[in-house]
């Protein structure tokens, strides 16, 4: 499964971003072979960062989502395409990928 962390850095010990849409960076995290794909979002937009965000899951195959919580126009995006998404506050994403193995993380 590929998932989609919205982060404050490009590694797995980086803090999950409290924003979900402006995250500095999205990695994308294959569980099956452990590659890991950095994404820099440099989006500037003032409106409609959520479901552009979302796209970017789309367009990398992510099947979940771990982020704080998403907007409203974020999370209606992510339903829309099918995608879970989990919240995880004050975890690196490296805990978050290992709560969500276990079930400890909320399902949104």
């Amino acid at each position: 499964m590929k998932i989609l962390l919205a982060t404050k850095g490009q590694t797995l010990d980086s803090a999950i971003d409290e924003r979900f849409a402006r995250a500095s960076y999205f990695l994308i995290y294959d569980d099956k072979t452990g590659q890991l794909d950095v994404i820099n979002n440099n989006q500037e937009l003032s409106h409609g960062a959520g479901p552009q965000a979302v796209q970017i899951a789309i367009d990398n195959g992510a099947s979940a989502i771990i982020s704080a919580m998403p907007g409203q126009n974020a999370l209606q995006a992510i339903r829309s395409a099918n995608i879970k998404v989990y919240e995880a506050v004050g975890l690196s994403a490296k805990q978050a990928i290992e709560k969500l193995k276990s079930n400890e993380l909320k399902e949104l």
